[in-house]
């Protein structure tokens, strides 16, 4: 039954913010029982089904005085019931029921859970009715919502005993007590009885506390779970767990949400638990961890639905998560939507929506969002392009929505030749990261003064590229120089292995027209985070000696199709790529249109459609060898 299956779904944001995906599905749950129930006949019965049968229980009790209050507390609960749904609109009783046993949500910032329980307050404040002649003026209290939104980080759990014995009874006991007490502190309308509630939480997770630690659970983790206050408005639990503070121990049916979308080094101080707890951890982006942990959290068969970006399809370090997700889960949909600008605080915006079970031999629903329409219209545009895929072409070296047919040539493709990675040993290089370009990198105006002010300028000087220079076959020199002056790390200078001062002087006078031109810059070189041993040098390259020989050199952000062979000694900004030792029939294959195709179905696509060459990304071309005759023909 669908409202039996409603009343009984779990449901958990667990990264929720401001509230915005629970009470998007708070709604959605509220229009689907309106279709169901349209009087709310049936979804009031089963919320007052359950205290009839509490009070048939309570009936057996011996002690009359506890029998009797019992009874009486029940039967009051029974009267609130029938008032929610008496006196205000159809949707107040909905929505009152769902919060209270459908829907939670978990944030690292306390405020963010605060904004949560507000949206919440709002939503039911709107659907009750106003009377002059009642007390409060028919208002009612709100629920307290403090054991359904709680601030926490839920990328770390605790520590429990690897190997568990019997489980305490009194453990159950008292956990089933202290769900109650939270449901008794939910309904709660007076500061005295929210008191007498939060004093008995405290009270039982202390207990729950020492019992588990005689079960064997670590001293840390006791103490953690019996210092947790859900009713602490400022603080945030440095752990996560599900059963703890939400009565909750198979997992929610559904998890939903948008991952925070954070790099790994601002969270630095995370990384070796993180590393401790996720076997198929890797750096990269937060979400990825955020979406390593959501399938944990959903019970065997739940699903989690996540909207975020689609860099992890591709992207090196979504490699593991990629293999983790194949693997473990049921993948049902995948939309990927580019760089359209369908969530403004998303870039690169996607859904995956997949169920925790084994993928067996299951064909997902894709979806590629093309330019063109807009995204209001993206129902039809969905209906009539979505197509089936098998989820075994989903590999970990990359996710490619594509036809069966598209999967297959491409298949034929990479069986046709050896990869490019293997085909150069591994040898892509990047331009050069200056740490100021202002200083090092001058136009043909500035090279020539500084070579009439002292020849010893030119021995520093070399032809230079940036990423918008490079073309098909061949660059585009727009007479841009680079002042090349090694680290000492790579090359030994007059001034190398000198004190600072008398490295700087051995330096200007070998240099004199250089040294005079840095000056104004001087406490910029100083202060760049890319530098040598000494101010004036660049950053140590152990492949210094590429540039200067032939080689193929490449964009790192390709907009159109170019490799762009050089045989002139260029240098190239931090930009390109450059594969050195690089042949003219290596380049011809690289301009060629297949190869083209082939990056266009496995590179992550950046704004405005633009290509990321990555080393591996273009390290999967695959590369035929080429016979004699054709050997010669290209050259």
């Amino acid at each position: 039954m669908l409202i039996d299956a409603i009343d009984h779904v779990n449901i958990l944001d667990p990264a929720c913010g401001s509230g915005a995906f629970p009470m998007g599905i708070l709604h959605k749950l509220v229009f689907i029982l309106g279709k169901l129930d349209p009087h709310n006949e049936q979804w009031k019965e089963r919320q007052i089904e359950p205290m009839r049968a509490a009070i048939r229980a309570a009936l057996a009790i011996p002690q009359t005085n506890i029998r009797a209050r019992a009874v009486e507390e029940l039967e009051e609960q029974i009267a609130a019931i029938e008032q929610a749904f008496a006196h205000n609109e159809l949707d107040y009783g909905r929505k009152l029921y769902l919060i209270e046993n459908c829907i939670y949500g978990v944030d690292i910032q306390p405020v963010a859970v605060q904004i949560a329980k507000l949206r919440f307050f709002i939503s039911l404040v709107v659907d009750q009715r106003l009377n002059d002649h009642a007390p409060n003026r028919g208002i009612l209290p709100l629920p307290n919502l403090e054991t359904k939104f709680v601030a926490a980080n839920t990328l770390l759990g605790i520590e429990k005993p690897k190997q568990l014995a019997l489980r305490n009874p009194d453990i159950t006991a008292k956990e089933k007590e202290l769900a109650e007490v939270r449901s008794k502190h939910f309904r709660a309308r007076t500061p005295q009885t929210k008191e007498k509630w939060r004093l008995e939480d405290k009270r039982l997770r202390g207990e729950i506390s020492a019992l588990l630690q005689k079960d064997g659970f670590p001293n840390e983790t006791t103490t953690k779970l019996a210092h947790w206050d859900p009713y602490n408005q400022n603080a945030s639990a440095d752990f996560f767990e599900m059963e703890w503070m939400f009565g909750l121990e198979d997992g929610f049916d559904v998890v939903i949400g948008n991952p925070p979308y954070v790099r790994q080094e601002k969270i630095k101080e995370l990384k070796p638990a993180l590393q401790k707890q996720y076997t198929c951890y890797t750096s990269g982006l937060i979400y990825t961890s955020t979406s390593l942990k959501g399938l944990p959290l959903a019970r065997e068969r739940g699903v989690l639905c996540y909207i975020c970006s689609n860099k992890y399809f591709r992207a090196g370090y979504g490699k593991k998560l990629r293999g983790y997700l194949s693997k473990q889960a049921t993948i049902r949909q995948l939309i990927d939507f580019g760089d359209a600008p369908v969530f403004t605080a998303i870039a690169y915006p996607s859904i995956v929506l997949l169920q925790k079970q084994a993928p067996n031999d299951n064909r997902l629903t894709a979806f590629n969002w093309e330019p063109g329409p807009p995204v209001t219209e993206f129902e039809p545009v969905f209906a009539a392009n979505k197509f089936k895929m098998p989820q075994s072409a989903l590999t970990a070296d990359g996710w490619r929505l594509e036809q069966r047919e598209v999967l297959a040539l491409l298949a034929k493709l990479r069986s046709a030749g050896t990869p490019l990675g293997e085909y150069v040993q591994g040898r892509f290089y990047r331009g050069i990261l200056t740490g100021l370009n202002e200083a090092f990198v001058v136009d043909r105006a500035t090279r020539d003064r500084l070579i009439a002010e002292h020849p010893s300028s030119a021995e520093l000087l070399k032809p230079y590229l940036r990423g918008q220079d490079i073309k098909k076959w061949q660059p585009g020199f727009d007479d841009q120089y680079l002042i090349r002056i090694e680290s000492s790390a790579n090359k030994k200078h007059p001034w190398s292995n000198k004190s600072e001062e008398e490295a700087e002087r051995i330096f200007a006078e070998t240099y004199p027209a250089i040294y005079a031109f840095f000056q104004p810059l001087r406490s910029k070189l100083i202060n760049r985070f890319d530098q040598g041993q000494y101010f004036w040098e660049l950053r140590a390259c152990a492949y210094w000696g590429e540039f200067s020989h032939t080689k193929i050199i490449y964009q790192e952000i390709a907009t159109y199709q170019a490799f762009a062979f050089d045989d002139s000694g260029f240098h190239s900004n931090n930009k390109t790529f450059l594969i050195p030792e690089a042949s003219k029939v290596l380049i011809a294959l690289l301009n060629s249109k297949v190869v083209w195709f082939f990056l266009d179905k496995i590179t992550s696509k950046l704004q405005g459609g633009a290509y990321a060459m990555q080393m591996p990304y273009v390290s999967q071309i695959p590369i035929p060898l080429a016979n004699n005759k054709r050997h010669i023909e290209l050259r």
